[in-house]
Order: structure tokens, then C-alpha cells, then sequence
């Protein structure tokens, strides 16, 4: 096979190999786009054959169909290979979370290159925030100008990942939203009575959203039992168990539909909120709580809790999400770790 490679500038390597990884900084290297495409991914289920005519005969894209999460290694080596400097990524949320994990932890790149996040899933909440807007077919053509002409509206945004410790069968994994108690429920429901109804992108999880809501104040168990967690952020011991109706920990600053469910105000780069009982006044309060602007109703004595952390470590029995995926958790063999795993910079090409 005839590899096709794209020269960036020569920089020192890091200092030892257990530096935290960081991203590229080059004054306006020529794009080199390494696009990995999840075929099973929604999207892509009904236009992977359009996108493999867009990126076709463009020597500075090299395209990877991916057919299950093992094939992604092999594709990031040999995208290094080829001194790509830009990883796009055609797929879901759950199909970053899985990049994501294998970049930080077999650390194939020298480093971190930029990311470029396409909206081939289901939901794309990820894409929503730090990807391309509009559709996947246009968004891959805007790319691909890019690549040839190097023009275009660049935006560069930078985002921490966030990276879980402690699942059960699992080393670390890596994401940009995590949550746990009716989360879980919230994307089964989805899974199971919304996305069974053709109901696509960003107003599935607005549907379940106020379903939940409407769930957690008429006390439903579905969503409103509650998940005993012991807590520590930041490493300040707290031996209380909480009983706790839902968290999420993020660092996204938008998730779907534009909402930000987080008003810490603490200088740290990761997000996170939680509802535990009682979680009195329920309608007045949650559309304050997905504002991130709380009313006189969203106090810690009515069940509402927001902080920016930089490691946040739960003890919980049951399950966990992350972009989507579900794991498990047995806080007998230790605490789930959400911490920063370090930066990325995300490009968007505007339209």
C-alpha cells in the first residue's frame, strides 16, 4: 500500500513517557485529517457511502471505516504513520468515548492532535457543543475544502476529557459526560419508547428530559428511587451516604438543547451537579437547575448540589454512563475517579 504523508513541524518530544499528554500547538500546520467512521453509527447506517465519496481522492484526508471498536488502534497507528495532525471522528457519542479511551490510553500520537467530532450518531450531544453543526453530509463537505484549500470559519475550542477509573471489568476510560442514578433510566427510557418512535438528535433527550422531570416530582420509583453514593471532590473526606436521585458530571458547556445544568463556582474545569433527597419543589426548581441559574428553590436544603471539581470520587453499587455507554460499578472493590485526563482542541468549521 502506497501512504500518502502530510509533513508538520519537527517539536521536541515530551520529557518522559508518563507526561500528561497535551495538545499540538503549530502556527497553521497543513491540514492532515485522519477521519475514523463508526458504519454502524445512525447516521452513518444511511449515508456512509456519501461521505466515503466526499473524502475520496483528497490526499490530505485518509479515511478508516472502523467495523467494530477493536479495528480503532489499528487505524490511530496508522494514522501516525501518516503524520496525521487531525483526528475526525464520523460516529456517536459512544464512538468517541471509545477513541477517546484508546488515544489517552495507548498514547499513539507523540501528541494529542486536534479533533475534529462529525455528527454521525443518534443524539451527538458531544458534537453539539465542541463539532460541526448542520448535517453529516454537509459538515464532512466543509471539511474536506478545509483540507484542500485551507479556507474556511475555524474555530478552535478547548475542552477537558474527562477520565473514569474504577468500572468494573475496565481500565480507564475516557468521555465527556458522565452520569449515574435516573441518568440510567432516562437512556433506557430513551432507548426503549423514544428512539422506537423515529424521534432523532437533540428532541429525544429533551422528551426524556421532561419526562424525568415529571417522574422525579411525582415520586415514580422509575425515577425517583434513589442511589446510596458516599462522595468526595477534590479529596476532602465526606463519610456521609447520600441518596442520591441523579448526577451528572460533564465538561461540555452545552449539552442537548442548549441547556448547562451547573452553577459551581468553583475556578476548576469539570461540572458537576447532583439531586438527592428529599428534592422538594420539583417544578420550580428544575428549569432553574438546566439553566445553571439557580432560583430561591434550588438550595442544598431542598436536594440540589452543583460544583466545579477537578477529581470527583463516588462508592455506588449499580450502573454508571459515559457518553451513553453503560457500565457498572461495586463500591466494594473502590470508588469510581472522575478527574480531568487532560485537554483537547476541538475544530469547527462553521458554515
Amino acid at each position: 500500500m502506497i501512504h500518502i504523508h502530510c509533513r508538520i513541524p519537527f517539536e521536541d518530544p515530551l520529557k518522559s513517557p508518563a507526561s500528561p499528554l497535551k495538545p499540538a500547538h503549530h502556527s497553521s500546520p497543513p491540514p492532515c485529517i485522519g477521519l475514523i467512521t463508526n458504519p454502524h453509527s445512525r447516521r452513518n447506517r444511511a449515508h456512509a457511502d456519501a461521505v466515503q465519496g466526499i473524502v475520496a481522492n483528497h490526499p490530505n484526508i485518509h479515511h478508516r471505516v472502523t467495523p467494530n471498536g477493536d479495528a480503532i488502534p489499528a487505524a490511530l497507528q496508522e494514522f501516525v504513520a501518516q503524520d496525521v495532525n487531525i483526528l475526525a471522528i464520523n460516529g456517536g457519542d459512544g464512538t468517541i468515548s471509545r477513541v477517546f479511551t484508546d488515544l489517552f490510553n495507548t498514547r499513539p500520537f507523540l501528541h494529542l492532535p486536534s479533533v475534529i467530532l462529525l455528527p454521525g450518531g443518534t443524539t451527538n450531544m458531544n458534537a453539539g457543543d465542541v463539532g460541526m453543526p448542520g448535517s453529516l453530509q454537509q459538515a464532512v463537505h466543509r471539511m474536506a475544502a478545509w483540507a484542500d484549500t485551507g479556507k474556511g470559519r475555524v474555530e478552535r475550542l478547548q475542552r477537558p476529557v474527562l477520565r473514569v477509573a474504577g468500572a468494573r471489568d475496565y481500565d480507564a476510560i475516557y468521555g465527556m459526560s458522565f452520569g449515574a442514578g435516573t441518568v440510567i433510566r432516562g437512556i433506557e427510557y430513551c432507548h426503549n419508547s423514544v428512539h422506537t418512535l423515529g424521534i432523532r438528535n437533540e428532541l429525544g433527550p429533551g422528551l426524556v428530559t421532561l419526562r424525568t422531570i415529571w417522574g422525579i416530582a411525582r415520586k415514580e420509583p422509575m425515577f425517583f428511587d434513589p442511589v446510596p453514593v458516599r462522595i468526595e471532590l477534590d479529596g476532602k473526606p465526606d463519610p456521609q451516604v447520600r441518596e442520591l436521585v441523579l448526577i451528572t458530571i460533564n465538561s461540555l458547556q452545552r449539552l442537548f438543547l442548549g441547556i448547562h445544568p451547573h452553577w459551581g463556582s468553583e475556578q476548576a474545569p469539570l461540572y458537576c451537579t447532583w439531586v438527592q433527597k428529599p428534592a422538594r419543589k420539583v417544578f420550580r426548581a428544575f428549569f432553574a437547575v438546566l439553566r445553571g441559574k439557580p432560583n430561591r428553590y434550588v438550595t442544598q436544603e431542598n436536594g440540589y448540589f452543583s460544583h466545579n471539581v477537578q477529581q470527583i470520587q463516588l462508592w455506588l453499587d449499580g450502573a454508571i454512563a459515559l457518553d451513553g455507554e453503560i457500565y457498572q460499578a461495586a463500591a466494594a472493590q473502590g470508588p469510581i475517579t472522575v478527574s480531568n485526563g487532560g485537554d483537547l482542541e476541538f475544530i469547527r468549521i462553521g458554515r
